[in-house]
């Protein structure tokens, strides 16, 4: 299981910018879902539409009847076309019709959300970064919803754009990814009646709610490790220790021997791992690298659960 390893309102239909949400108007000619028409729709919200909040100010979520089309022919470039998923259900192929790239897709309750982008930029260590990224909601085959990150025209802005969708396990909603070789930025989740672009729990359940997960997002390998020994996670040493030239010995040596292995170049990623009674968890960190300080950061973590 992983906590593992992207516009526009009723008032108005935007496309995204390269730093967010763009101000040019587009007309909709994408229709509100596989099954609706293609005359455009501009008007005001009303009472009777699903109620929508987000709590990270860098991202709106926001209702929406019609998707504008791809601002670029998007075209794949082969070596990301990994982030494309094989099987797509009817609404992600009516978005790749509007000539979007879906990245992927999962259900929420009676919802269905879709992540989509224009392109990708292919970058070092097999990573690739999007360009106008969204997230699309649908209620039975019909859009009711997109998030996206805001626009924003200070150079200094690094606001990652919204990526991949995961559903977490115990059913509390979804993880909202940016970026690789980011973390999750948040979470959708169900909210009474509505929606909610909501900040990461604190923890998460899996195994059928017999391990705990701390928000360890984010945090360097020597807090994280704290966070976990709180919830009874142990080091869990690899079977054969880290060579001579891997820089996961440098941690080892600190007595870090959860350190499996890191990569000398590129990110910097390495990989951890702790055990509990119910359970074995794979963290994976980048920067760092075997500098043996705290400047690393966790970005992604998966759990394997043991036998009942």
């Amino acid at each position: 299981m992983r906590g593992k390893i992207l516009i526009a309102g009723a008032a108005a239909l935007t496309c995204l910018g390269a730093a967010g949400l763009g101000a040019v108007l587009l007309p909709a000619t994408a229709a509100s879902g596989p099954a609706a028409g293609s005359r455009p729709v501009n008007r005001p919200a009303s009472a009777s539409e699903l109620p929508l909040v987000s709590d990270l100010a860098a991202y709106k979520l926001v209702q929406a009847q019609r998707l504008p089309r791809s601002p670029e022919r998007s075209r794949l470039d082969e070596a990301c076309s990994g982030y494309r998923p094989k099987k797509q259900s009817a609404v992600a192929q009516w978005v790749r019709r509007a000539g979007w790239i879906v990245t992927s897709e999962a259900p929420l309750g009676k919802f269905k959300v879709v992540s989509f982008v224009s392109g990708f930029d292919p970058g070092t260590s097999g990573l690739c970064f999007a360009r106008n990224a969204n997230l699309a909601v649908f209620d039975q085959g019909r859009l009711v919803a997109l998030a996206f990150r805001k626009h924003s025209t200070s150079k200094d802005d690094d606001t990652s754009p919204l990526g991949p969708v995961e559903a977490l396990e115990d059913g509390s909603g979804l993880l909202v990814w940016t970026d690789p070789p980011g973390m999750p930025v948040g979470e959708l989740r169900l909210a009474e009646t509505g929606l909610r672009l909501a900040n990461r729990a604190k923890a998460h359940r899996y195994c059928h709610g017999r391990v705990k997960v701390p928000d360890i997002y984010g945090e360097d390998i020597p807090s994280a490790r704290k966070m976990l020994s709180a919830e009874g996670w142990r080091p869990d040493p690899p079977a054969e220790k880290p060579g001579k030239l891997d820089q996961a010995r440098v941690w080892v040596e600190k007595g870090y021997v959860e350190a499996e292995r890191c990569a000398g170049t590129g990110v910097g990623y390495c990989s951890w791992n702790y055990r509990a009674a119910a359970g074995r968890l794979a963290v994976v960190t980048v920067g760092g690298g075997g500098t043996g300080q705290g400047d690393t950061a966790v970005s992604s973590y998966g759990v394997e659960c043991a036998a009942r």
